[in-house]
C-alpha cells in the first residue's frame, strides 16, 4: 500500500471575502489549486476578477477569510513581502516604460532577485525568442504583441512559483493569443503555476486543470477547463473565440 502523502495545494482560499469602500465585492469565495497547474478564472467585466487577484496579492484590503500560499497564511502580508516568496501579479494593460530598453524594463521585475538575472533572462528570451534581438531597443517601437511579451516578461524576472496575469489577451489577435497559450504550457513545464483571469480564454480553457466562473462576487462554477467549454452556461454568459 502506497504511503504518498497527497499533494499540498500551492494557493488555497478559505471564505475570503473582499470589501471596497465598505461593500462586499467578493463574498466566501473557496478554491485551491496544486503546483505546475493553469488555472483559469472566467467572468465578465465587473465580475471581480482584477479585485481577486489584486486581493491574493496583497494589493487589495480589507479582506476575510485565509489565504494560504506554500502553506502559510498570508492574507495580512504586503504586496512586496508575496512577490518575495514567489507570488507576482501582472495586471491588466501592464504597459512597458517606453522611452527604457527592453532590457531595462525586464530589469525592473528583478529589484528582488538580482542574483537570478542572468538565469531569469535566459528564461523570458527562451520564451519569448523575440525579445532576444530587441534587448538593446526602446520598448516604445516594439509592436503590441512584443510589448506584451515585456510586461509578462517583467513578471517572470522576478522568478515566479506563482504568476497571476488578469486579462492577458486584451487587444491581442487570436494568431498571438495562441502564441501566447503555447508559452503559458512551457511556463507550467519549466515549473510555473499560472492563474490567468479574464472574459474570453477559450483557448486558455483548452489546457487549464482548473476552471472557475465569477459571477457577482461569488464562484459558480468549479470544475476542469474542458469540462467548462461543454457547460451550457459558459455560452449564455461569455462569447467565445
Amino acid at each position: 500500500m502506497s504511503t504518498d502523502a497527497p499533494p499540498q495545494p500551492l494557493l488555497e482560499a478559505q471564505n475570503l471575502s473582499v470589501f471596497l469602500q465598505g461593500q462586499r465585492v467578493l463574498t466566501d469565495l473557496n478554491f485551491s489549486f496544486l503546483p505546475h497547474q493553469i488555472v483559469a478564472i472566467i467572468g465578465i467585466e465587473g465580475a471581480g476578477k482584477s479585485t481577486l487577484l489584486k486581493a491574493l496579492e496583497g494589493l487589495q484590503r480589507p479582506v476575510t477569510g485565509r489565504i494560504i500560499f506554500a502553506g502559510e497564511t498570508v492574507e495580512t502580508l504586503p504586496a512586496w513581502e508575496m512577490v518575495r516568496r514567489g507570488a507576482v501579479y501582472v495586471p491588466e494593460g501592464m504597459r512597458v516604460f517606453p522611452g527604457m530598453s527592453v532590457l531595462e524594463n525586464l530589469e525592473v521585475g528583478a529589484y528582488l532577485v538580482r542574483r537570478q538575472l542572468k538565469a531569469n533572462l535566459d528564461k523570458v528570451c527562451h520564451i519569448f525568442p523575440e525579445l532576444r534581438d530587441r534587448l538593446h531597443s526602446p520598448a516604445g517601437i516594439l509592436s503590441g504583441g512584443q510589448q506584451r511579451m515585456v510586461t509578462l516578461g517583467r513578471g517572470l524576472m522576478s522568478a515566479p512559483r506563482l504568476l497571476m496575469l488578469d486579462e492577458p489577451f486584451m487587444g491581442l489577435s487570436p494568431k498571438l493569443v495562441q502564441r501566447f497559450c503555447d508559452s503559458f504550457r512551457d511556463l507550467r513545464q519549466s515549473g510555473i503555476t499560472l492563474l490567468i483571469s479574464g472574459q474570453i480564454m477559450q483557448r486558455v480553457l483548452n489546457v487549464a486543470e482548473k476552471a472557475y466562473i465569477l459571477e457577482k462576487g461569488g464562484i459558480t462554477f468549479a470544475g476542469t477547463g474542458p469540462h467548462l467549454l461543454q457547460d451550457p452556461h459558459l455560452q449564455e454568459i461569455i462569447l467565445p473565440v
